[in-house]
């Protein structure tokens, strides 16, 4: 078994985390700017509370970290959306539909947006409160502007030191803490050893339970499907 930190990814999670930056107004929410977020909320949690929000599968990429499992639905949705009332859509892009709509402008590519507000209830509170931090921080950005911010990032630039040429690499969890501060990463040593003595860590720790430091519940001072498509 791998020592690597994994969990378990949760659709409706990303599903309402979309519709989250989009009922805080954040615009141009176009697949490249949505995964961008997503990596900076599910590192901005994982850093404080010992697991991401998302809980999917990070690659390095040429736009930046990338999580694979998401890629694929956002393509699905994207696809699905301009098919109407096809069969073939499948369940998980229904699911998208039910809650996010697909604008398709003109000129450039097409944007998620919010038929109806988001389910609070499938996040915890911390959850939230980093959806609501990464909003503020970088909602304003370009999906552009996210890139160039992402590529400073070591957990891309490491993998992408040995990436093939027009590839990928995989993004261990464990390099989202490698420029954090010591109380992350005594947290990543904690984790680990939970890894080690329960064999998985999904969902190991509930931030409304658990006690870390006096800190985790104090308001903050950051086997996978194959990539379809590209950003």
């Amino acid at each position: 078994m791998s020592n690597e930190l994994r969990f378990t990814f949760s659709l409706d999670k990303l599903i309402n985390a979309i519709a989250f930056f989009a009922s805080k107004g954040i615009r141009d929410l176009t697949k490249l700017k949505v995964a961008k977020l997503l990596y900076f909320a599910d590192k901005d949690h994982l850093l404080q509370y010992g697991r991401p929000i998302i809980g999917d599968e990070y690659f390095c990429l040429p736009y930046g970290p990338v999580p694979s499992v998401s890629l694929n639905e956002i393509n699905d949705a994207l696809h699905s959306s301009s098919l109407e009332d096809d069969e073939s859509i499948n369940a998980d892009a229904i699911c998208f539909a039910s809650t996010l709509k697909v604008h398709r402008p003109f000129f450039g590519h097409p944007v998620f947006r919010a038929k109806q507000g988001y389910d609070a209830d499938v996040f915890s509170k911390s959850e939230l409160n980093s959806l609501n931090r990464i909003s503020e921080r970088f909602g304003s950005k370009t999906a552009s502007q996210l890139v160039e911010l992402s590529h400073k990032e070591l957990a891309w630039m490491l993998p992408n030191k040995n990436r093939p040429a027009g590839g990928r690499a995989r993004i261990p969890y464990e390099l989202f803490f490698h420029d954090a501060d010591a109380e992350a990463q005594q947290l990543l040593r904690f984790i680990k050893e939970e890894q080690a003595d329960n064999g998985e860590l999904d969902a190991f720790m509930c931030d409304n339970n658990a006690n870390w430091g006096n800190q985790l519940d104090a308001e903050p001072s950051a086997g996978r499907p194959a990539l379809q498509g590209t950003l």
